[in-house]
């Protein structure tokens, strides 16, 4: 079981949700909750990890790890420099998966950071 889904369920039990309750709140089925909670429903798109860690309360979560400057991506340091992103920005896009993979090239964060700022209106 992957560490976000044994963090969803954990935190969802200390706050005595069910899990129709919780699969309410973020506006999805108590089965996909459950198959995210059982670790088989993975491929999570950002919004709903949004909104499941925003309800739960789980981004001030002390265990959860800094993005080290050793964790951001040559590419990504790239775009950062070039654009002068506010480093909140930066971690934000570091932490960013899909499927496993991130961009490669500082092209290519550039169009995720835009369509990021584009979709939130920011």
């Amino acid at each position: 079981m992957d560490e976000f889904a044994l963090k969803v369920r954990d935190r969802r039990r200390q706050e005595g949700l069910s899990q129709q309750e919780l699969a309410d709140k973020v506006g999805i089925s108590r089965n996909y909750l459950s198959q995210i909670e059982r670790g088989q429903a993975t491929n999570l798109s950002w919004q709903l990890m949004e909104r499941l860690t925003s309800v739960l309360g789980l981004k001030s979560d002390p265990a959860e790890k800094p993005v080290e400057s050793g964790d951001i991506p040559v590419s990504l340091a790239e775009f950062a420099k070039k654009a002068e992103l506010p480093p909140d920005d930066v971690i934000m896009l570091a932490r960013l998966k899909y499927r496993g993979q991130q961009p490669t090239t500082p092209e290519k964060w550039e169009l995720l950071y835009n369509v990021i700022k584009m979709t939130v209106g920011k």
